[in-house]
C-alpha cells in the first residue's frame, strides 16, 4: 500500500497558505490574504504518519484522495485538519486522523515563525499485487505490516558556497508519490524507487529550484550529492544591543543590506555613518561625532574593551575585519550604566566566538586595500563536525589608497590651490575559542592596527614667509591589544563573565622638522560582570570596569611659547622642549537592574534602573570620584507599537592632556552631561519598521581654555568654564530585506551649540540663566542630515543599489582680509562677523553599486563596482587661505571615484 502526497501549497506557495484560518473560506477571502506579509520560508513535512486502508473500500477494491485543509501553528504542530473534498468509503476519516498527527517545520515570515494553513492531497491507492476479492482484517494488518521494500537511493543535501547541510527540505521525484524529507546531517533516503531514470526536485524558499537527473541501478544503492543554490546572502543579524529592551533605542540591520550599501564595501561598522545620530565626519578624520558631541566624547569598545578607535585613517574602514564581526551595537544615547566615561554614543564591536564549522577562506580586494581571513575549527568532543571545541580564525589587511590618491586628487589643477592626503593603514586579528566544557567557555583575542597620513602641498604652492608654517604634516597612530575573555554560567540564573586587556598605544604628529609630538601609553583594562536573576521579574547586573596604565610624552617647538608677545622673526629662535610620564587608575563599579513586571508578558514592560561611581586617580595630578544615575524604559502600548525613552547624568574626566601643568595643581573636574530622549519603535506590514526618537542634552563643566593663560609655570592652560546644549529629532523608516528589495529613509535634525565663558554662576548650576549673545554654533553641528539607501535584486543573480546623502556644511568663519604684524612679520585673518555663524556649501552625494554573484560547490565569488560620487555637490571639507587672505580655495573630497572589486570565500 502506497500514499500519495501532493504537496502543491508546500511547493509552489498557493494563495492557500495565510496566517489565520477562516471559519469558511469564501472567494474573497483571497484579497485579505494578498495583503499579509509575504511567506518567507514554507512549512516542509517532517513526519509522516501512514492511515490505515479503509477495509470497505480496500474489499471493493476502490482507491480514493482527500484534499485536505490543515492549519499548522507557528511551532509545526497541526492545529486542526478540515476535510475541503471528500472522497467517502472511509478515506476521510482516516486520512484526518493521520494529518492530525503530522508534524512540520514552522512556516515564517519576516517576523519570524507564523501559523499557515495549507491545502493537502491525501491519496489512497491499492497495492500493485492486489487481486480481486475481499480482504479480511487480519489480512489488511499483514499488509500494513509487510517488510518495506529496501533503500535503494539515498542522498545529502547541500548548499552551495558555504556548504552548509541542509535540514527539514522536501525531495520529491519527478512523476511518482515518493517523497523524502532531509534529516540533521542533511540526509535522505527513498526505498523503491523504480529502476531507470529519475528526476529528484527540490523546492525551497530560500534556495533557487533544484533539478537533477540520475539513473537507479537494479539491486544496487544509488548515492548522491545534491548542491543547492541559495537565493540570497546569510542573515548575519547587526544590531544595537546584544539583549534588546535593556537600552532604549535598538536599531538592526542584517548582512544581507550592508554589504549591498555603496561606499562602506560591506563593513558592518561604516554602516554606522548612515544612521540617524551620526554626524558626518570630515574627510581624513573618521571620528564619531554623535548627537552633537565632541569626538571624544564617544566610546568605542571591541568585546567590552574600550579602544582610542574604530575607523582607519580617512574613515574608509574599519580597524577589524568584516567577517569576523558578529554584531555592532550602536547606541547614540541612553545607554545604561555599563557604559561610562562617555557623554556621546557608544559604538560597541562584539567578534565571533564560533568559526563555521568548516574551514573557510576570505579574500577582499578593492581600490583601497586588501585582506583575507581564515577560520576553521579543531579537535573532537564528538563524531560530529559541530562537536569540535577549539575555534579559531586569523585575518590581515593592507591599504594601498596612499598610492592611487595622487592620481585622482593632483597637486595642482588648473592653476588652483591645492594638497592631497595620503592615508595609509594595516590590521591583523587573531581570534581561538575554546568550547570543550559544558558550562564554561574561554577565548582569546589578538588584533592591532598601525596608521599614517601624509598631507602635502605643491612646491609651487606659496606658504608665506614663516618657517614655522613650511613643510609637510604627517600623522600616525596605533594600537595593539590581547584580550581574554571567560564565560562561566553557575546556573540558568547565573553566570559571571570576566574579561582582562592589555596593549600599547601610540600616536605622534609633525609639522615640517621642527614642531612634533609623540604620545605613548600602555593600557590595563579589567572588566568583570555578573548576572543574576533571583526572581523572574528581576535581574541584577553587577560589574566593575578597570581602566588604566602608564603614559608619556615628549612635545618640541621652534620657539619658547612664553616669548610670543615679544617674538622677533628675525632674532635667534630658541627651541622648546617638554616631556613627562606618569600613570593614572580608573576603577569604576556599577550596578543594573532589569524589571519586567508583567510575568505573564514579559516584553510587555522593562525598567532598567542603574548607577555607576566614576572614578579617575592620577597620583601627582588630579584624583576624582562623581556617580551617575540613569534609567530608561520600554513598553509596548500597541501590537508591535514601542514607546521608549530614558534620563539620566553621563560624566567623563579629563583628557590626558588636560589634566597636566608642569608648575601649577590642576583643579579640573569632570565634565558631565544631563541626557533625556524620548522615542516610538512601530513594526509595520510587509517588513516595514518606522522609529522616530527626540533627544536633548545639556553639558556643563566643558573644559575650555583658560582665558587668564599666560605662563605655563603659573597658570592652568585648561578650566572647565564652557556648557552646551545638543537636541533634536531622528527618524528612520525601514524596509527589512524581504524578497528583491530593501532600503531605508534616515533624517536627523538636530542642533549643537557651545558657550565657553557663561560666568561663575552656570559652573555647577542645571540650566543657569545666561547671556544668549555667547551662544556659537558647535563646530561640527549639522542642521539637516538626510540618508536613502535602496537595493533590488535583479534576476541572474544581480543586485544593484544606491545611496543619496545630502548634509548641511559645517560652520565655518570666511575671511574678508589679512592684517600684517610688522613685528612678526605674519598675516592674521580678518573677519566681520561672530564665530561660526557662516556655513560651507552642504554635501550632497550620490553613490552607486553593481554586483554579480557566482556560485561553486566550494565556493562563492562577488564581482562589484561601486560607483563613489556618480553626483556630488561642491563639497567642501574645509577653506584655504592664501598666506595674506586675498584669496581661498575649497579643499573638497574624492571626485567621481569607480571602485572594483570581488570578495571570493571558499569552503576548504
Amino acid at each position: 500500500m502506497r500514499a500519495v502526497l501532493l504537496l502543491a501549497g508546500l511547493a509552489i506557495g498557493s494563495p492557500a497558505l495565510a496566517q489565520d484560518a477562516p471559519e469558511d473560506p469564501p472567494a474573497e477571502s483571497t484579497e485579505a490574504v494578498e495583503e499579509l506579509p509575504p511567506i518567507l520560508v514554507m512549512p516542509a513535512l517532517v513526519d509522516f504518519v501512514q492511515a490505515p486502508f479503509p477495509p470497505k473500500a480496500l474489499e471493493a477494491e476502490i482507491e480514493g484522495i482527500v484534499l485536505l485543509l490543515i492549519e499548522i501553528d507557528e511551532t509545526g504542530t497541526v492545529a486542526s485538519v478540515e476535510v475541503l473534498e471528500a472522497a467517502g468509503w472511509g478515506f476521510d476519516e482516516a486520512a484526518v486522523a493521520a494529518a492530525q498527527q503530522f508534524t512540520f517545520t514552522p512556516a515564517e515570515d519576516e517576523t519570524g515563525p507564523v501559523p499557515v494553513i495549507i491545502e493537502f492531497e491525501y491519496g489512497f491507492v491499492l497495492d500493485a499485487d492486489r487481486v480481486e476479492g475481499a480482504v479480511e482484517d487480519e489480512q489488511v494488518a499483514e499488509t500494513v505490516d509487510a517488510e518495506p521494500p529496501p533503500v535503494n537511493l539515498e542522498g545529502w543535501l547541500i548548499e552551495m558556497g558555504s556548504r552548509e547541510i541542509v535540514a527539514g527540505q522536501t525531495v520529491a521525484i519527478d512523476g511518482t508519490d515518493l517523497i523524502a524529507v532531509t534529516d540533521g546531517t542533511g540526509h535522505f533516503e527513498f526505498r523503491g524507487v523504480p529502476v531507470g531514470a529519475v528526476v529528484l526536485r527540490v523546492v525551497s524558499a530560500e534556495h533557487h529550484l533544484l533539478e537533477r537527473a540520475l539513473e537507479v541501478t537494479e539491486g544496487q544503492v544509488t548515492e548522491v550529492r545534491l548542491w543547492i543554490k541559495p537565493s540570497g546572502y546569510e542573515e548575519e543579524a547587526v544590531g544595537t544591543y546584544r539583549r534588546p529592551g535593556e537600552d532604549i533605542t535598538r536599531r538592526t540591520l542584517s548582512m544581507q543590506e550592508i554589504r549591498r550599501i555603496p561606499g562602506t564595501f560591506g563593513d558592518p561598522v561604516r554602516v554606522i555613518q548612515n544612521l540617524p545620530g551620526a554626524a558626518r565626519s570630515p574627510f581624513g578624520t573618521g571620528l564619531l561625532i554623535i548627537r552633537g558631541s565632541n569626538p571624544e566624547d564617544s566610546a568605542v569598545y571591541i568585546d567590552g574593551i574600550r579602544v582610542p578607535f574604530i575607523y582607519h585613517l580617512g574613515g574608509y574602514a574599519s580597524i577589524i575585519n568584516s567577517d569576523l564581526v558578529e554584531t555592532v551595537d550602536y547606541l547614540p544615547g541612553g545607554y545604561g550604566v555599563q557604559y561610562g566615561r562617555s557623554m556621546g554614543g557608544v559604538v560597541d564591536v562584539t567578534t565571533r566566538e564560533e568559526s563555521s564549522e568548516q574551514t573557510r577562506f576570505t579574500w577582499t580586494t578593492d581600490i583601497m586595500d586588501s585582506g583575507g581571513m581564515v577560520e576553521g575549527r579543531l579537535g573532537k568532543r564528538g563524531a560530529e563536525p559541530e562537536d569540535k571545541v577549539h575555534h579559531y580564525a586569523a585575518a590581515g589587511r593592507r591599504s594601498y589608497i596612499d598610492y592611487v590618491l595622487p592620481y585622482i586628487i593632483p597637486y595642482t589643477a588648473a592653476g588652483q590651490i591645492g594638497l592631497v592626503a595620503k592615508p595609509r593603514w594595516l590590521d591583523y586579528q587573531a581570534r581561538y575559542t575554546y568550547t570543550g566544557m559544558e558550562n564554561t567557555t574561554i577565548s582569546a583575542l589578538l588584533f592591532g592596527f598601525e596608521d599614517r597620513l601624509i598631507v602635502s602641498t605643491a612646491d609651487e604652492f606659496a606658504q608665506g614667509t614663516d618657517q614655522d608654517a613650511q613643510g609637510d604634516f604627517a600623522m600616525s597612530y596605533s594600537t595593539h591589544r590581547i584580550v581574554f575573555q571567560i564565560d562561566h554560567r553557575f546556573s540558568d540564573d547565573l553566570s559571571l563573565q570576566i574579561t582582562p586587556s592589555i596593549g600599547p598605544d601610540q600616536s605622534s604628529f609633525n609639522l615640517g622638522d621642527e614642531l612634533t609630538y609623540e604620545a605613548w601609553q600602555w593600557i590595563v583594562t579589567l572588566r568583570a560582570e555578573a548576572r543574576w536573576r533571583p526572581t523572574p521579574w528581576l535581574e541584577l547586573v553587577p560589574g566593575l570596569d578597570v581602566l588604566g596604565g602608564w603614559y608619556g610624552f615628549k612635545f618640541e617647538l621652534p620657539f619658547n611659547p612664553d616669548m610670543l608677545a615679544d617674538y622677533d622673526p628675525l632674532g635667534e629662535r630658541e627651541n622648546y622642549f617638554i616631556d613627562g610620564q606618569d600613570q593614572g587608575w580608573s576603577p569604576d563599579p556599577y550596578l543594573k537592574a532589569v524589571l519586567k513586571p508583567f510575568r505573564d508578558d514579559p516584553d510587555r514592560l522593562i525598567i532598567t534602573p542603574g548607577v555607576r561611581l566614576n572614578t579617575i586617580f592620577l597620583p601627582n595630578f588630579n584624583n576624582l570620584a562623581s556617580p551617575d544615575a540613569r534609567i530608561a524604559f520600554r513598553a509596548r502600548v500597541l501590537e508591535k507599537g514601542f514607546v521608549k525613552g530614558g534620563t539620566g547624568l553621563y560624566q567623563q574626566a579629563p583628557q590626558p592632556q588636560e589634566s597636566y601643568s608642569p608648575g601649577v595643581e590642576v583643579d579640573l573636574k569632570m565634565e558631565r552631561a544631563w541626557q533625556t530622549s524620548l522615542g516610538w519603535e512601530q513594526e509595520l506590514p510587509y517588513g516595514f519598521r518606522f522609529d522616530f526618537e527626540g533627544f536633548y542634552k545639556y553639558l556643563d563643566r566643558l573644559i575650555v581654555y583658560n582665558p587668564d593663560f599666560a605662563d605655563l609655570d603659573k597658570d592652568a592652560p585648561y578650566v572647565n568654564d564652557g556648557i552646551g546644549r545638543a537636541y533634536g529629532i531622528e527618524v528612520i523608516a525601514q524596509r527589512d530585506p524581504v524578497g528583491r528589495l530593501f532600503g531605508w529613509v534616515s533624517y536627523t535634525l538636530s542642533r549643537s551649540v557651545r558657550y565657553d565663558y557663561p560666568g561663575e554662576d552656570a559652573q555647577d548650576d542645571w540650566f543657569p540663566r545666561v547671556d544668549d549673545t555667547g551662544w556659537y554654533l558647535y563646530d561640527f553641528d549639522q542642521t539637516h542630515i538626510l540618508v536613502a539607501i535602496a537595493g533590488y535584486k535583479l534576476p541572474w543573480e544581480i543586485e544593484v543599489s544606491g545611496r543619496f546623502r545630502y548634509v548641511t556644511g559645517n560652520p565655518t568663519n570666511y575671511y574678508e582680509n589679512g592684517v600684517y604684524d610688522l613685528d612678526q612679520d605674519f598675516y592674521y585673518g580678518y573677519r566681520t562677523t561672530e564665530w561660526n555663524s557662516e556655513r560651507l556649501p552642504p554635501f550632497i552625494a550620490l553613490d552607486a553599486r553593481i554586483e554579480r554573484r557566482f556560485q561553486f560547490k566550494r565556493a562563492t565569488l562577488n564581482l562589484y563596482l561601486d560607483l563613489l560620487n556618480v553626483y556630488r555637490g561642491e563639497n567642501p571639507e574645509f577653506v584655504q587661505y592664501n598666506y595674506d587672505y586675498t584669496d581661498y580655495r575649497y579643499i573638497r573630497g574624492l571626485p567621481f571615484l569607480p571602485s572594483p572589486g570581488f570578495e571570493l570565500e571558499v569552503k576548504l
